[in-house]
């Protein structure tokens, strides 16, 4: 390994991030030293159209070793003229997706990697289309063709499970509520799930894209409204990135405010989760219970920042809004919250039936979390200790007093005990903030990006950890703006946890994920 590293094109350190640039050669390598043999962890792998730079694509690989507040990023170039590159999967399994996506937005094909298909596009899509090459544009034929109904599709053949016995259940993309399309293909044994294959991307917005047009300091607004209920998460992870390529450092008051609303939002979003779950089990007191709590939390939240989802807070170099002001509201609104959400888990844990559905269903094994990457509860639900906020400490983080709450079973019984222990801790938190004053203004003036710059920003949201890799141009315009959800991580996940299961029980097991269509498909 040492041999190789000495080997590396070039090697960068910036802030706590390690850019590693590797000839192809040694890229699967280096990724199966870091994954296997150091226990890393794949946050990202994403590719960035670099022509403008010095004229090739470049793969960046984003690893993390536990117990250490570094990110090793190993960096491929890839040529125009060539455009393969190793693929990593059969190594580092949780880096199949994002290998697929490469391929479909750039066109730099992953050699090796054992399922090729389309990944983002649909049937319709124009093959040979790579939306995020700087010189990419609809053909006015292609438009034509969507217009009138006539394009050539390209078919997705989705994985068939044969034997005596097995029949396929096909779910949506629509379904019978309120949620964002998806497409879940069964293969049962009677009721018992045999295999399950999700298909998602169906309400992909081009956000990436989008993000290109807009200066960096526009595209706050754009980063929290990616996923309505991690709004302040993704708004405060995209700024934290922007901050880091300037050199911005934001104030200790602005660092305590974020941490304040993260912390907020994660507290509506738990007791919500909570509450749902009842809605797979038919206990409709705990569901309108939980559904209440959220509520007046929300309202709250419109009180001190004009947005129930907290949006507006977030600007480039600190926060828009004095939070901490709202001090007694805050308090006298928790205190209330945690007498009702303390009385709602007495009733879950003092129902027998509603336990029962819990318990042993929906199990995800603390390796396959591991191989796939999975993040946030359903890691910790598996014995995983992943929290960004200890592993990468952040805004004021380092100075509270908090547990990073694990538990082994991994079943939906697991996930909802995670979300309520870490409900508890956050409501700990929001109080011991305002037992110190924070000195600074609420933002400093933002500073014009470097060309060619670029940096990680991060936080730890509801539903797990969050990442945002910014890079400007030449001219300190976005070249790059790269967005990684935790439902991303996550979704890959499900088909292994409901395996054995029966249909009726995958609901109860979707929502005790709760991840997110929109932020996923974007």
């Amino acid at each position: 390994m040492e041999k190789i590293l000495k080997r590396a094109v070039r090697t960068e350190e910036r802030l706590n991030e390690t850019y590693i640039e590797v000839r192809p050669d040694d890229f699967k390598e280096v990724c199966r030293y870091l994954f296997e043999d150091n226990h890393a962890i794949l946050r990202l792998m994403f590719a960035a159209d670099e022509r403008e730079k010095d004229g090739v694509f470049r793969i960046y690989t984003v690893f993390t070793v536990p117990g250490a507040d570094r990110f090793r990023i190993i960096v491929l170039p890839v040529q125009e003229t060539d455009p393969r590159f190793p693929s990593i999967t059969a190594y580092v399994p949780a880096a199949h997706w994002y290998e697929r996506e490469i391929c479909d937005m750039f066109g730099l094909l992953p050699h090796g990697h054992p399922d090729p298909r389309r990944l983002v596009f649909h049937e319709a899509f124009p093959a040979g289309s790579h939306p995020l090459r700087k010189d990419w544009s609809i053909p006015e034929a292609d438009l034509k063709e969507w217009g009138a109904g006539t394009a050539v599709k390209v078919p997705h053949p989705f994985m068939e499970v044969a034997g005596e016995g097995i029949v396929e259940i096909p779910v949506g993309p629509v379904h019978a509520g309120i949620i964002e399309p998806g497409h879940f293909r069964f293969s049962a044994v009677g009721e018992t799930i045999f295999f399950l294959e999700p298909r998602l991307s169906y309400t992909h917005k081009g956000t990436e894209k989008q993000f290109e047009k807009l200066s960096f300091i526009e595209g706050a607004r754009l980063a929290e409204r990616v996923s309505g209920t991690s709004s302040f998460a993704h708004g405060a992870a995209y700024c934290m990135a922007v901050e880091r390529m300037t050199g911005l450092e934001i104030s200790e008051k602005a660092s305590a405010i974020r941490t304040l609303a993260l912390e907020l939002e994660r507290i509506y979003n738990h007791i919500g989760d909570i509450g749902n779950m009842c809605a797979g089990t038919a206990l409709a007191v705990g569901y309108m219970n939980g559904a209440v709590i959220k509520e007046r939390l929300m309202q709250l939240n419109e009180r001190i920042t004009g947005s129930r989802y907290l949006r507006g807070v977030n600007v480039v170099g600190g926060v828009s809004r004095d939070v901490l002001a709202h001090a007694d509201d805050i308090l006298k609104t928790i205190d209330a919250a945690t007498k009702d959400y303390k009385e709602l888990m007495q009733l879950l844990l003092g129902s027998v039936s509603h336990l029962e559905r819990l318990e042993r269903t929906g199990r995800l094994s603390r390796d396959i979390a591991r191989k796939l990457g999975v993040t946030g509860v359903a890691a910790r639900a598996s014995g995983l200790p992943d929290d960004m906020r200890k592993s990468h400490p952040h805004l004021i983080y380092d100075r509270l007093i908090f547990e990073s709450h694990t538990l082994e079973k991994g079943d939906v019984l697991a996930r909802m005990m995670i979300r309520a222990e870490e409900t508890e801790c956050s409501i700990s938190m929001v109080q011991a903030l305002f037992e110190s004053g924070y000195a600074g203004d609420l933002a400093v003036p933002p500073r014009p990006a470097p060309a060619y710059a670029s940096s990680l920003g991060y936080a730890e949201s509801p539903r797990g950890s969050l990442f945002y890799w910014v890079m400007a141009d030449k001219s300190g315009r976005p070249l790059r703006v790269k967005l990684r959800s935790p439902s991303y991580c996550n979704w890959p996940a499900v088909p292994f946890a409901v395996h054995g299961n029966i249909v009726p029980d995958f609901p109860l097991c979707n929502k005790s994920f709760n991840l997110s269509y929109s932020g996923t498909d974007m």
